[in-house]
Formats: C-alpha cells, sequence, structure tokens
C-alpha cells in the first residue's frame, strides 16, 4: 500500500477523506483507492463535522447585508418560508450511526419540518439478511411506513446497495427524502440525487472496475487488500 492522502472537504476545511492509493478487492468491484472512513464515523469531533455538512445539503442559512460592514444571519431557508419535504426517519447504514444522530441534531436545531407527534426523527440501524436485503421487523414497520426518509450511508460506489434499500423503503411505504453518503462515486440512484460531503470530483482518477476487467490485474498489479467501509484486510 502507498502513503495516505489527505482530501480537505470543500465545504468545511477542517474535514478530511483519509485516501490510500493501491489494488484493492471489495466484495463486487475492484478499486484504486482505499478509502478510511473510520474516524468520520467513530470519532464524535468528525462525525459531527460530516452531519453538519450533510445538514447544509438540505438547509442552508441565509445571511442578509445590512450594510458594508454588518451581516445578520436570520435563520435557516425553512425559517424564509421555503418549502422541504419533510424527514421524519433517517436510516443509517454503514456503521453511521453516529452521524445520524448529530445529523438529527443538525436538522432539528434548524427548524428543518418534521411530521411526528412527538416532534423528534427516528434514527434507525437496519437489519440485513445473508443476501444484503434489509430486513423490516414489525417494530420498524411504524418508522417507515408513511414517513419521509432519509438514507445515510458511508459510500455510494455504484449505487446497487443503495437501490435495494430504496426497494425496501417503497415497498413498505415509506417516502423517500433524501440520499446522504460521505464519498459519491454516483450522482442519483434510481433518480434520487446522492448528496455526497465528498464526492468523485475530490477523487477524479477514482476507479471502479469489474474484477473480471480489471485493468490493474491485466498489468499484473497484486491485490493489496480486502476492502470495505469498515476497513481492510491485508493480504499476506
Amino acid at each position: 500500500m502507498e502513503e495516505q492522502i489527505k482530501i480537505p472537504c470543500r465545504d468545511h476545511s477542517d474535514l478530511v477523506l483519509k485516501v490510500t492509493p493501491g489494488h484493492f478487492s471489495s466484495d463486487r468491484f475492484h478499486v484504486n483507492y482505499y478509502i478510511d472512513m473510520s474516524t468520520l464515523k467513530m470519532r464524535q469531533a468528525e462525525a459531527k463535522m460530516v452531519a453538519k455538512v450533510m445538514a447544509e445539503k438540505y438547509v442552508r442559512k441565509v445571511k442578509v447585508d445590512l450594510g458594508i460592514h454588518s451581516m445578520m444571519e436570520i435563520g435557516s431557508m425553512s425559517d424564509m418560508g421555503a418549502t422541504f419535504a419533510p424527514i421524519d426517519t433517517i436510516i443509517c447504514m454503514d456503521g453511521c450511526e453516529v452521524i445520524g444522530a448529530y445529523l438529527a441534531e443538525e436538522l432539528l436545531a434548524s427548524g428543518y419540518p418534521i411530521n411526528t407527534k412527538h416532534n423528534s426523527f427516528y434514527v434507525v440501524t437496519p437489519e440485513f439478511d445473508n443476501r444484503g436485503q434489509m430486513v423490516v421487523r414489525k417494530n420498524i414497520k411504524p418508522m417507515i411506513k408513511g414517513r419521509h426518509v432519509l438514507v445515510v450511508l458511508a459510500t455510494a460506489m455504484s449505487g446497487r446497495t443503495i437501490s435495494k434499500a430504496i426497494g425496501t423503503i417503497l415497498a413498505f411505504g415509506g417516502k423517500i427524502t433524501g440520499l446522504s453518503v460521505i464519498f459519491a462515486n454516483v450522482n442519483e440512484v434510481d433518480g434520487y440525487p446522492v448528496n455526497g460531503v465528498f464526492t468523485h470530483e475530490d477523487l477524479p482518477n477514482f476507479k471502479l472496475s469489474d474484477p473480471c476487467n480489471c485493468e490493474d490485474c491485466k498489468a499484473g498489479k497484486k491485490l493489496n487488500a480486502v476492502v470495505n467501509s469498515y476497513g481492510y484486510e491485508l493480504f499476506e
């Protein structure tokens, strides 16, 4: 593995994405970067910053010019009468529960519309079966049926995992308000835009390859490790 590279977030310079060039295998693809999500998901300060940037994709503060030397922040766009699809439930995948909880706080503080009678978001960690299909138990159904759902993940590589989640949410009567990820390699999934804290524009030479048609494999480059959104395992 080569030396790690730090990429600053365009919307928050203190937030960085750590990537390592190489030749890696995921569950379905070969990639030329290992994207380290560890501290972004698990360290409190970084998780809170990620949630803040995600929230700003939906609600941005509005500033009014009061003169040459004075600016006043008068509130969120929702306070200004803008119309938003509400969010009732945040579904957290890829170990993004801490981010999801902070995201709920950020949205609530911004005055983002919410339809639940208790004026509080549901933050759900879904269950998956051995085929990778989301399972919705009886106690979770009321948090999805008729609810406006925001899906939060670590990555959107090809969009297939998100597409399966969308299908399950819709099948149980939920409505998709948004898709938020830390790193987005795709711009949309099933017609829904993907809001990435970091995108392929931040890592323009990122490659996602079919293992049967991988340029690095054809060039004889050995695989460095098996990777996923939780970490990596080196080949010895």
